[in-house]
């Protein structure tokens, strides 16, 4: 049974949820919680960080492009509906 308050990302009511970001923030806490979790600390170094940076960020893009293909028809049939009140 799902959630009646969890988002369905794959149909975002574009009415009421167009404030939702696409892409997740990536803030220096969560970089360093994924650093702990992945990376040795005798490995931890300027490149191990930085391919954990990198894979991190990459994973937001994949799921925002995700998000994104899923609700083209909205954004498309919102973008028409604003610009006909405009």
């Amino acid at each position: 049974m799902s959630n009646p308050f969890e988002t369905d990302w794959s149909n975002v009511d574009l009415d009421s949820e167009s404030h939702l970001s696409l892409i997740e923030g990536l803030s220096f806490d969560t970089l360093l919680l994924e650093i702990n979790c992945n990376i040795q600390i005798q490995e931890i170094n300027a490149k191990t960080v930085t391919e954990q940076f990198e894979l991190d960020l990459q994973s937001r893009i994949d799921e925002a492009r995700e998000i994104f293909r899923a609700n083209l028809k909205n954004i498309v049939k919102k973008a028409k509906k604003k610009q006909r009140t405009a």
